[in-house]
């Protein structure tokens, strides 16, 4: 799970570890390169990566790729997300019922303290669905009213907050608001009014070639990603920019502060007990060398951003993060950290393309990633892959 959760908070520190602009003397004490603008070499950065990375070995790379296979169960979920797009919350003056949702105010007490997770205002759950603490909570909503307070004592279950499972809490809630759900009926009907299919079986087949084909991407990306950390391995690193070093080590600690708050541990205790390292140096040095690496490769291969092809492929780029234009994107992120992930892109790809690709199964790929396997969340409860995965994969490029 490190080495999946490292190469997460690698793609947010490429976009952010050069924004502050990575000139100047090096950690090397070497000069950098010269940055030259025009439409045949980089346009933004004033070092050369190669100033400070000796490649090794990084064509024909031995890396395995995961022949993705999506179950029926895959398009059962894609089929609920489109329903919960379409699902209505209608609110409702009377007592609450299982199905609904509803937004309330909470307190836990345990020997009248309160305990981290026990309090929050305007939490909004769907009532039966056990999200919060279980079945025993939910079923002390069920018929009470909007702005009555309800006081119950329950035993916090096992499933929850591993630290006070067991123990007797008192909770006061107040139900701010209750709306009934109505879902959609998923029939061939809705089907023709919200898609370009016409039928349930015509668009659950284009459905399921469209999630083969994203997990096609996506495993191709993650051999990629294996190819790098090759890559990486095999070359020999003297020193950096020290200005890259210094904007990495700010985006990583902000952005592992962020999980230690999630998780209600200390910043050390996450990266000593959760990723396994001594220290931020480690990491960032991580993020540093991955930068390094996959612009030294880009300068050597010619594959570089330059100024006659950064506006087309900036804008694909802009379109797959879902804005309207170029000018939006840019506005919110930044020319240089837009440029950094093409680069980065780009070396992925290449190197997937000539690697020595052996495909196996999921289950073996996976299967053999220990880290990925029954790894224990700070708060001891089992982490999967994909659980790991989200949280980061899923934001977008760190702010300019």
């Amino acid at each position: 799970m490190k080495k999946k959760l490292c190469a997460a908070a690698l793609l947010l520190g490429a976009g952010m570890c050069v924004l502050a602009g990575c000139g100047g003397s090096g950690g090397s004490g070497e000069k950098p390169g010269e940055a030259v603008a025009d439409t045949e070499t980089q346009v933004f950065l004033d070092y050369k990566a190669s100033d400070y990375v000796t490649l090794g070995e990084y064509k024909g790379l031995s890396v395995k790729y995961p022949v993705p296979s999506v179950s029926d169960d895959d398009v059962w979920l894609s089929i609920e997300e489109m329903l919960s797009d379409s699902t209505e919350y209608n609110e409702v003056t009377r007592a609450a019922q299982a199905g609904d949702y509803l937004s309330i105010d909470y307190k836990g007490l345990i020997d009248g303290e309160e305990f981290d997770g026990g309090t929050m205002e305007e939490c909004e759950l769907t009532l039966g669905e056990e999200e919060l603490f279980g079945e025993e909570f939910d079923r002390n909503l069920i018929g009470k009213n909007i702005g009555e307070d309800i006081v119950f004592q329950m035993t916090i279950p096992e499933d929850f907050y591993e630290e006070e499972a067991g123990k007797t809490a008192e909770f006061t809630v107040r139900i701010n608001s209750v709306s009934e759900v109505k879902v959609p009926e998923y029939t061939d009907e809705f089907v023709a009014q919200n898609t370009e299919y016409d039928t349930m079986e015509a668009y659950e087949e284009a459905l399921r070639e469209e999630l083969i084909a994203s997990a096609q991407e996506e495993a191709a990306s993650g051999a990629g990603e294996d190819a790098l950390d090759l890559a990486v391995a095999n070359a020999t690193i003297n020193g950096y920019p020290q200005e890259l070093y210094d904007a990495c080590y700010t985006s990583v600690m902000e952005e592992y502060q962020q999980y230690a708050d999630m998780f209600g541990v200390e910043l050390e205790e996450l990266i000593r007990d959760f990723m396994g390292e001594d220290d931020l140096d480690s990491i960032t040095l991580e993020s540093v060398n991955d930068i390094l690496v996959s612009q030294a490769i880009a300068e050597k291969e010619g594959f570089m951003v330059t100024a006659g092809s950064y506006t087309k492929e900036a804008e694909e780029l802009a379109e797959e993060y879902g804005y309207d234009s170029l000018d939006d994107f840019t506005a919110d992120y930044g020319k240089v950290s837009i440029m950094t992930l093409l680069v980065r892109g780009k070396a992925l790809e290449f190197l997937y393309e000539n690697a020595n690709v052996e495909e196996v199964s999921e289950e073996e790929y996976y299967g053999e990633d220990e880290e990925l396997e029954g790894t224990e969340e700070p708060d001891g409860t089992e982490a999967s892959g994909d659980e790991v995965l989200t949280p980061m994969t899923e934001e977008i490029l760190p702010e300019e």
